[in-house]
């Protein structure tokens, strides 16, 4: 009985024994199978958002006055500027937005270099504007237009050269601050074309614009000789040899600046001038 005891005691005993064994493998399989099948985990730090860049803002240009006048003088290329020279004071005041400005447009159109230096010294009367002589006016900043679109009825370039000149010499009378103003190249084609032209022929239009160019050009030689401060838009707005781009040019009279060329103008204008 007892043999027989033993051999099933050790009968049990290997059972055990085989099924620890037996969960024990079974286990590692499981954690095998459960690690093949879970996708690897690779921790990563979480960014920290960088904040939005600073815009350090550009300072505004601080003159030593608060208040300026600029005043322009000059044919209907002038005049078609504004009444209160809208395109330059939008461009000045972005440039000097804690300073104050007054604007004088002197200009009246169809005149030549000879009626406008007959005028200068006079009150000033056309459309809504109604100001004083300029030696009364006295402007911080005077700018001279050109009269080149203006010609004499006989082309003279040297008789333009000369009163623009005697122009000049009136006008650093009447302020310290004096430039001379070049103004957008004329069309090669079109010129003075359109609804509210002139509308010549072919063959003049491109002529007058000829002379055009001549009498721009006296503008800047007569800058050099004199040592004037020039704003040159006509040297800018060329796209054609010496003649201009249509797109600054205003195509109801192919003439005047269209309002992309006045906003052109009123920009070089800005960063021509120097103010203290």
């Amino acid at each position: 009985m007892i043999k027989y005891f033993l051999i099933f005691m050790l009968l049990i005993l290997t059972s055990i024994v085989l099924l620890v064994l037996y969960l024990k493998d079974d286990s590692k399989a499981l954690l095998s199978a459960t690690i093949a099948v879970s996708p690897t985990f690779i921790p990563t730090s979480i960014p920290t958002p960088s904040p939005f860049p600073t815009l350090t803002p550009t300072p505004s240009v601080v003159l030593k006055k608060s208040t300026y006048s600029i005043a322009i003088f000059g044919d209907s290329m002038v005049d078609t500027m504004g009444e209160e020279l809208e395109h330059l004071e939008i461009s000045l005041s972005a440039k000097y937005p804690k300073t104050r400005f007054s604007f004088y447009n002197y200009g009246i159109g169809g005149q030549n270099i000879e009626q406008g230096l007959s005028r200068f010294e006079s009150s000033f009367v056309n459309r809504e504007r109604n100001f004083p002589p300029l030696p009364v006016l006295s402007p911080d900043v005077l700018i001279l237009g050109s009269f080149a679109y203006n010609p004499f009825s006989t082309h003279d370039r040297n008789k333009h050269y000369t009163l623009l000149h005697q122009l000049v010499a009136k006008a650093k009378i009447v302020s310290s601050h004096v430039y001379l103003l070049a103004e957008i190249a004329p069309l090669k084609t079109g010129f003075g074309e359109g609804k509210n032209g002139v509308n010549m022929a072919p063959d003049a239009a491109y002529q007058h614009a000829l002379n055009i160019i001549e009498q721009l050009d006296n503008v800047i030689n007569l800058s050099t000789s004199e040592n004037i401060p020039l704003i040159n838009a006509y040297h800018e707005s060329r796209t054609d040899g010496a003649f201009g781009d249509p797109y600054l040019v205003n195509k109801d009279d192919g003439i005047h600046p269209s309002e992309e060329g006045h906003r052109f103008m009123a920009d070089f204008i800005v960063n021509s001038i120097k103010l203290e």
